[in-house]
Parts: structure tokens; sequence; C-alpha cells
């Protein structure tokens, strides 16, 4: 890439004269030294090899050449980032995707900014940092056309960008760079990230720390003294009681340290009892470094759990049983859900709920029908009778089928063409309430059969095939259907008490994103971490089914067809 030689000669003598630009820290002209180019020969002297790991077909030392060319020739040939303002937008972003381990090169690509940036000629940090921010700028761009990378571990693969498609990014303001920011959180987070990297090493190290008892009310803890470094390093004990605490002879599980291990478990999914057993010592004894990497890649999967508009929508978190109602982007309404199983996980998506159906039946998902259903009916033959089951021709044709002119020691599961609907009812496996949105999984939210109901209570609630129940599902269809304008519309309770099927197609569509967060930074800066029930957060052995992570978007049709096929878009 050469920059016009008569252009660039006059941009050096206008630099040499405007104090302005020299005290902005620019050295494109500070000394009759400086050659009067700005190409990519600036980066001559330069060791840069983080290009091989971000664009390994690049050719030169920069990933985006040809596209720096006209850049800068379009800037006439005058740095991009003078204003401390504008470098200060963007770096906090790169760091973040540095630290999320997402983008192979990109450490190393900070470090070399930084040995740049304190250089008399600042032409060649100027060229590193532009080719840095298209870099990142393709980043984002990959994610949201295929997010999976940030939950199957594998590398995000930038693709040739083309002038036209950074044109919007140019010329550089703020509110561009800020655009390209993961999440509303974002500066908190960067605080907690900051600080996780700054701890020395936990010394709660589980290759040589080992607790072989539950620590209870009263206990004395093993290793107090880290313990307590730990709780302190993390926020959960001030200075003061963290002095007090470790000028103890014996560190109890009491007062001040107690309360410290109850706000933890809170913070971390745990039961808030106190008691230190083998899931808080897991937790304590996780490195700060990978606490750091776990909370920036969730910060980038927030890319696909934000609040958009003004009405209302629907976040579902996986990781943390939890659904809540935003409307006006504030909370108005919670819920526990009860997730899919690990081995029928729920799937990531974002869609819409369109439908409110009150005593809906229950048409049996394949999944189920195969492998739970038909084994019932063939081991007992009662069971269809028992459960309201009933045998119906095929999706299309919804006529029944009597159950005993079918010879169930004959059939196959995998098979068997007919399909499988329950009947209306209080042990409805979808309950008395249903939430129906596009999609391509057959996954709703829904209310639990009654005699499920127990299930609410528990602390991990990973039981379902796929689709999300809901803990408060009347006062949800009540919060859903306040924004229809429906005034002639029976109450929730009304409908239920009928037993009637009844379908209400929404006016008033809400929004509904399914995300997969175990970690996030709330707005006063503590860091919230949750069990990676799925296994998201760190490379497996046995591949991710693409369905479950592709996040298609149903409101907008992207990504869909990846959705349907498993295939990258």
């Amino acid at each position: 890439m050469k920059f016009n030689r008569k252009k660039m000669t006059t941009l050096i003598r206008s630099v040499m004269t405007v104090s302005a630009l020299l005290t902005c820290g620019s050295a494109l002209a500070a000394d009759n030294a400086v050659t009067n180019t700005l190409d990519l020969h600036v980066l001559d002297s330069v060791t840069v090899n983080s290009t091989a790991s971000l664009c390994s077909n690049s050719t030169v030392k920069v990933c985006n050449g040809s596209i720096l060319n006209a850049l800068y020739a379009k800037n006439n040939f005058m740095p991009y980032w003078l204003n401390p303002v504008l470098v200060n937008a963007i770096m906090p972003q790169l760091q973040a995707l540095a630290d999320s381990n997402t983008l192979p090169g990109m450490k190393q690509r900070l470090k070399e900014l930084k040995k740049l940036a304190v250089l008399p000629d600042q032409r060649g940090y100027d060229l590193l940092l532009t080719d840095t921010y298209l870099v990142y700028v393709d980043y984002v761009h990959q994610l949201m056309q295929d997010p999976r990378p940030l939950y199957n571990s594998h590398p995000v693969t930038l693709a040739p960008l083309t002038l036209k498609m950074v044109q919007s990014y140019f010329p550089l303001t703020v509110q561009k760079i800020n655009s390209l920011i993961p999440s509303s959180q974002f500066v908190p987070t960067m605080g907690v990230i900051n600080h996780l990297l700054s701890l020395p090493a936990n010394p709660l190290d589980s290759s040589n720390v080992h607790f072989d008892k539950v620590v209870y009310l009263g206990d004395a803890i093993p290793y107090g003294p880290k313990v307590a470094t730990v709780l302190w390093n993390l926020g959960y004990l001030t200075q003061p009681q963290y002095q007090q605490i470790i000028a103890q002879a014996t560190i109890t599980n009491t007062g001040v340290m107690n309360q410290a291990i109850k706000t933890f478990e809170g913070n971390y999914g745990l039961k808030m009892d106190g008691i230190m057993g083998p899931d808080v010592v897991s937790q304590l004894t996780r490195p700060y470094s990978s606490l750091a990497r776990i909370t920036a890649l969730n910060l980038q999967r927030e890319r696909f759990a934000q609040l958009e508009g003004n009405g209302p929508q629907i976040i579902v978190n996986i990781p943390d049983f939890k659904m809540t109602l935003y409307d006006n982007n504030k909370p108005v309404f919670e819920s526990n859900i009860i997730d899919g199983m690990p081995k029928r996980p729920t799937n990531l998506f974002q869609s819409y709920i369109n439908t409110v159906v009150i005593n809906p039946y229950w048409y049996v998902p394949e999944t189920i029908k195969v492998k739970n259903i038909i084994p019932a009916a063939k081991a007992n033959p009662n069971f269809l009778k028992n459960n309201r089951i009933d045998v119906i021709e095929s999706w299309s044709d919804r006529s029944v089928v009597p159950p005993l002119s079918i010879d169930w020691a004959t059939v196959n599961p995998k098979t068997f063409t007919h399909q499988f609907r329950q009947d209306t009812g209080p042990e409805n496996a979808l309950g008395r309430v249903a939430f129906l949105m596009p999609d391509s999984f057959a996954v709703y939210m829904h209310d639990e059969s009654k005699s499920e109901y127990p299930l609410f209570k528990r602390h991990h609630r990973d039981f379902s095939s796929g689709c999300m129940r809901v803990q408060k599902p009347r006062q949800m269809a009540t919060m859903i259907l306040s924004y229809q304008n429906m005034p002639t519309l029976p109450s929730v309770d009304d409908m239920i008490n009928t037993n009637n099927h009844r379908e209400i197609g929404l006016k008033v569509r809400v929004n509904l994103d399914v995300a997969y967060l175990t970690a996030w930074v709330t707005p006063t800066g503590q860091l919230e971490m949750r069990h990676d029930i799925y296994g998201y957060d760190n490379p497996r052995s046995k591949p991710i089914q693409n369905q479950f992570i592709s996040i298609p978007n149903y409101r907008t049709h992207q990504r869909i067809k990846l959705a349907l096929n498993g295939q990258s878009s």
C-alpha cells in the first residue's frame, strides 16, 4: 500500500505548522527525520506478529491494507486517532475482546499497539490502531451472522471486509465507536475484569488445598486466612473486617465471615445457607483469570440479550433459571423458570410471543414422542388413558385413532407415523397457560402440570425437554394481555376456570430473547456468576449441536437457515 507522495509532502508541511496536532501527541512531522510517507513502510522496523493469527491470508503486516489505503486517502492522509477521546472509546472494547479469548491474536495485537504508542513517531500506531478497529468491526459483524463461537469455544474467523462495509463507521466519532459496545453494563463490567486481572494468584489453589468435609455454621474453616483473602479480594469483606478476621487464631464460620459466605453464595447462584459445601468450595478456588475470561466472554454474549425499543420484552437467562419482563426498559415482572436438561437443552433464539393459550392441548414433540411416550405406552396399556393422551392420525389430520387398534408390541418408535395430543386440564404437561412464539424447534413457554409444581422449589431447575416452564404463568399472562387493549376479555383466572381451550392472538407482540449468561455485572458493580449447566463456557469433547446455539432471530428472520440446517451462513 502506497500513499500519494505529493499529498503527503503537503500534509507534513501543514502538520509542522499546526501546534494543535503536536499537542495531541502526533509525531507525523515532529522533526525533520520523519519521512514524508504515511504508508505501510512505517511498520518496517516494527515487529507485528499478531496479523498471522488475526488474518492468516494477509501478505502484509496489517489485515486490511487496501481498505486502509482508501480510508487514509479519503481522510487527506491525516491520522485518525489524534483525539484521545476516540482512543479512550475504542481501547477498552479491544481489551474486552482480548480478555474473552474469542479472537486469536488480539492480545498480541494490543501489546504491539502499546509498544507503538510510546514511540516519538506515531504514524505506525495510527495505522495499526485503525487496522485493529477494522478487525473489531469485522469481529462484531461475524458474531451477528454466526454467534456459535461464543458457546462452542471455537475461535471467531474473520471474513474479508469491503470498503462499503466499513464506511458507516467512518469518519470516526465516539458515537460510532460506542455503537459496537456489547452491553449497557460495559463500563462496570470492565472495571470488574480489570480488578480480577490485577489480583495476585488465588491463594486457594485447587491443586494444593483440599476440603475434606462440609463446613457448617460455627465450624472452624480450613485454610481460614486464605478463604478470608479470597472473600476480601472479591469484595465480600471490607479491609477492616478482613484485618480483624485474619488476626484470629482460628477463623470460624460465624458472624461477618458467615454473612460474607452467604452473600457470595447468592451472587454465585448457590443456596444461601452459609454452609461451605463442594459447590461453594469449587467457586472459591476458581482462578481469578478464569473469572475474568468468563466475564469477558459473557460480555460478548450480552449482544444477544439487549433491550430493544420501549415496548414489552422478555429476557430469559437459562443458567439463572429466570425470566424478566421489561417495559420501557425497566423490569416489571419476574418469574423463576425450569430449563431444558443438559441432554435436551433449551435452544437459544430471538423471537416474540404472539399467542397466549388458555387451557392448552399438548401436541407431543417428536423427541418426547420417540423417547418417552411410545416406550411408556408399550410398557403400560393404561398409560395413554391415565394421562388423557389421544393418538391422532397426523398433524394435518387430527382425527383420533383408538389405542386398542394399535399393536404396541410391534411399534417402532422411530417409524411410528401417528402423533399424540394430551387433553386440557390441570395435569396437562403445559399446565393451564402456554405462550407461543415463532421458532423451528417447537419450543415455547408454559405453565407446569399441577403435580410437578414442587420442581420450582429446587435450586437448580434443568428438568424439561427444552421448553421453558414458568412458575407464575397466570401473572405473566395477565401482564402480557394488559398491553393488548382488549377491555372485554375476561380475566385469566375466569378463562382458566371455564376449562375451555382458548387461543388469544396478540395485537402487541412481546419480544423474547432466550440467552445464556453465566456471568454478568450489576449496575452497582457486583459480579454475578451462575453454573454453566450446558458446558458452553469451556471446550468440550462432544460437539454441541448447532441448532441449540445458533441464536436465529425470528423477529428479523436472520440466521433462520443456519438454525434449521446447522450450517454456517
